[in-house]
């Protein structure tokens, strides 16, 4: 079983996290999780699909004044969440007796914890269907349907930036308490790691705009992955041949 963590107040695996982190960068929002996994038995009528890794409700309201989202927020949480991988519907409080209150509920594809109940979730989902008893049609884009997480996340590389600005600082901080030797070879590897994303900021963003356009044009999963490697692949070769003459 994958390790349990606490995030943002709910128990969630590392990789849902990585997505619910890639979708946020996506939508340019934070969101505010209201039910995690790993939760059996917490929310009845969640029917067992939090009970085991991979589930996440995201909610729809802003958390200030209880407002909910106007209809193309909550459209572009759940697209986000869609286009990095998960099953994700917006539930609304007429879909259960209970009166559930606004949000996403989303289940990562390809999850290896998911409960029973959440992989028969992501079948309907892929069957076009809306993941509730009701097997009502699925009211969203189906784009994205093919898309798993390990997929998304190499055909956008670099998402989350490896060495920020910050980090650098702190580097520097550190390298004070080492050796001359040491020092030189640290700032030598955290330059070159400024260099390559300033570099490569460009060529990233294209590749991933290859990857999502090919998608969107109904091209095959294989195809859409040649497309973000074949933008990607010059600015590598002549990086790596840089690194080599410098040493």
């Amino acid at each position: 079983m994958p390790k349990i963590l606490e995030y943002r107040g709910v128990s969630l695996n590392q990789r849902t996290i990585d997505m619910i982190e890639a979708a946020e960068s996506i939508s340019g929002l934070r969101f505010e999780l209201t039910q995690g996994s790993y939760n059996a038995g917490g929310v009845q009528a969640s029917a067992g699909t939090h009970d085991g890794g991979g589930a996440v409700d995201i909610s729809l309201k802003d958390r200030k004044t209880e407002v909910l989202f106007p209809k193309s927020r909550r459209e572009l949480v759940r697209d986000s969440a869609r286009q990095v991988g998960f099953a994700a519907w917006i539930r609304d409080p007429s879909q259960s007796s209970r009166r559930w209150a606004w949000h996403v509920h989303a289940i990562a594809i390809g999850d290896r914890d998911l409960s029973d109940d959440a992989r028969d979730q992501v079948t309907a989902y892929r069957n076009g269907r809306n993941g509730l008893a009701s097997n009502g049609a699925d009211d969203g884009p189906r784009t994205w349907v093919k898309v798993t997480w390990e997929q998304w996340e190499k055909a956008h590389p670099n998402w989350k930036e490896p060495f920020t600005a910050a980090q650098y600082e702190n580097l520097l901080r550190e390298m004070k308490t080492q050796d001359a030797a040491t020092r030189q070879e640290v700032l030598r590897q955290a330059i070159w790691m400024l260099r390559f994303n300033a570099q490569t900021v460009d060529e990233r963003a294209a590749a991933g705009k290859a990857f999502d356009d090919a998608i969107a044009a109904g091209q095959s999963l294989k195809k859409a992955m040649a497309a973000a490697t074949a933008v990607m692949s010059p600015i590598n070769a002549a990086l790596a041949e840089a690194a080599k003459k410098n040493g």
